[in-house]
């Protein structure tokens, strides 16, 4: 969707511009996009597949704009976040495809944007172990006051390949059970792509890799929804913002919160990143009503 705004946008620039008196002959063609994706090597390769076919919550473009101000055509370098794809988050994959993209900007002086529309780095759960596990309470008639271990009984435990839990034989109720030191999730197909501290270390990868795009080339990222921790922190790392009026900027959700301030203060996301905020204190540099 946003490729096909971004021509329709550039017919309207051309035909505001004949109607304003412009010599300029208007371009056979004005906007050209090809795909950036991994190839055999790891190195991004330009390629055309059909819409939607992605399996990665993040897609680059090369793009080739022809303004009436060049109408030879610019490139730019288009990276977006693809929200139907687990919420837009960022995996190893996404954190991966992103820091090729940007350097493949780098490497060629082309401005880099990114459409920004996320929910942060992506933090999961080894779902395939969920069913299984089980709470020594420290009172079972009272479970408010807490638990003492977490396990999974010996038959649960030895149904799963070795990796896939850390755990220590212990004795629950008179029968020998597995105490979880650590959950790996090793092999699971839930955990495939990551799930919590590898994707935290992408984040910083793409952080750092934001910073020296500044440095380098124009960076701009167009806030076109939510977009939370990371998702929030590459665009205050870049340039320019742009922000639309429904896409907060966020580290985290009002509800987490106000959980943890133990009362109600917030109502909204767009309390702690809404142009409201962002606006005055500089972070958005341009606010639309929307795409």
């Amino acid at each position: 969707e946003i490729l096909g705004m971004m021509k329709v946008e550039l017919i309207k620039k051309w035909d505001a511009y004949r109607a304003g008196g412009g010599q300029r002959a208007v371009p056979e063609s004005l906007f050209s996009s090809c795909e950036l994706v991994p190839g055999e090597g790891g190195e991004l390769v330009e390629t055309e597949r059909a819409l939607g076919t992605n399996a990665v919550g993040v897609l680059a473009w090369r793009c080739t704009l022809a303004t009436p101000e060049y109408p030879g055509g610019r490139d730019i370098v288009l990276i977006a976040n693809d929200v139907t794809c687990q919420a837009g988050s960022f995996g190893v994959a996404e954190d991966d495809l992103f820091q090729k993209a940007s350097e493949y900007a780098r490497a060629r002086g082309l401005p880099r944007i990114h459409v920004a529309c996320n929910s942060g780095a992506r933090v999961g759960l080894a779902e395939e172990l969920k069913p299984y596990i089980k709470a020594k309470w420290t009172d079972v008639e009272d479970p408010s006051k807490g638990f003492d271990f977490l396990y999974l009984d010996e038959e649960d435990y030895k149904q799963f390949a070795e990796g896939t839990v850390v755990a220590s034989e212990a004795k629950c109720d008179g029968k020998t059970v597995y105490k979880l030191d650590a959950i790996i999730g090793e092999g699971l197909k839930s955990t495939a792509g990551g799930i919590g501290v590898e994707n935290l270390q992408g984040s910083g990868l793409i952080a750092g890799e934001t910073s020296r795009a500044y440095n380098e080339v124009f960076t701009l990222s167009y806030v076109t929804g939510r977009s939370v921790g990371i998702g929030a922190y590459l665009n205050r790392l870049g340039q320019r913002v742009i922000q639309m009026v429904n896409g907060p900027m966020i580290l985290t959700g009002f509800g987490a919160l106000n959980k943890l301030l133990g009362k109600k203060v917030y109502t909204s996301q767009d309390q702690l990143g809404g142009p409201q905020v962002m606006v005055p204190n500089g972070i958005t540099h341009k606010l639309v009503q929307s795409d």
